[in-house]
C-alpha cells in the first residue's frame, strides 16, 4: 500500500513569497504623513470646542447654571476626539478629568462650579502652553484635576 500525501497550495504562504506591495516603512510613513494632513483642522476643532464650552459653562456665562450635565459632557468629548495632536500637552488628559467630574456632578445632581472652572482655566492653559511646560509641572497639574474630579 502506499500513502498519497496532497497539499492545497496555501494562498497565504504564495502572497508572501511573491513581489509587490510596499515595504512597513513606506507605509507607515505613507500613514504619518496623511495623518499630519488632518493636523491644522484638528487643532481648529479643539480650539472652537474650547470656545463654546468657555461660553456656555465659563465663569462668566449667563445661565450656566441652567445648562445640562449631558451638554457638557459632550460638548468635552469633541475635545478629547481632537485632542491626540495636543497630547504632549495633556489637553485629552484634563478633558477626560473634566468628563470624570461632569459624571461626578450628575450624580449627586448638582453642579461644582468651582471645579468646572478650574478644569476650563487648566484647559486653556495646556492649550497654549502645556507643550513648553517642564513633565513633571504639567504631571502635577493633570493628577491635581483628578483629585478636584474625585473630590
Amino acid at each position: 500500500m502506499t500513502v498519497r500525501k496532497f497539499r492545497p497550495p496555501n494562498r497565504l504562504a504564495a502572497m508572501i513569497k511573491d513581489r509587490g506591495g510596499i515595504l512597513a516603512k513606506d507605509a507607515i510613513a505613507a500613514a504619518e504623513a496623511n495623518v499630519e494632513t488632518l493636523r491644522d483642522s484638528s487643532l481648529a476643532a479643539l480650539d472652537e470646542a474650547l470656545e463654546g464650552i468657555e461660553a456656555r459653562f465659563g465663569a462668566t456665562a449667563p445661565g450656566r447654571a441652567g445648562e445640562d450635565f449631558e451638554t457638557l459632557y459632550t460638548m468635552t468629548l469633541k475635545i478629547i476626539d481632537v485632542a491626540g495632536f495636543a497630547a504632549d500637552a495633556g489637553v485629552d488628559e484634563a478633558a477626560v478629568s473634566l468628563c470624570a467630574l461632569v459624571d461626578g456632578c450628575a450624580d449627586a445632581g448638582v453642579w461644582r462650579w468651582d471645579a468646572v472652572d478650574v478644569h476650563l482655566s487648566a484647559l486653556r492653559l495646556l492649550r497654549n502652553v502645556g507643550a513648553s511646560l517642564p513633565a513633571d509641572q504639567r504631571r502635577g497639574m493633570l493628577d491635581g484635576l483628578h483629585k478636584v474630579a474625585q473630590r
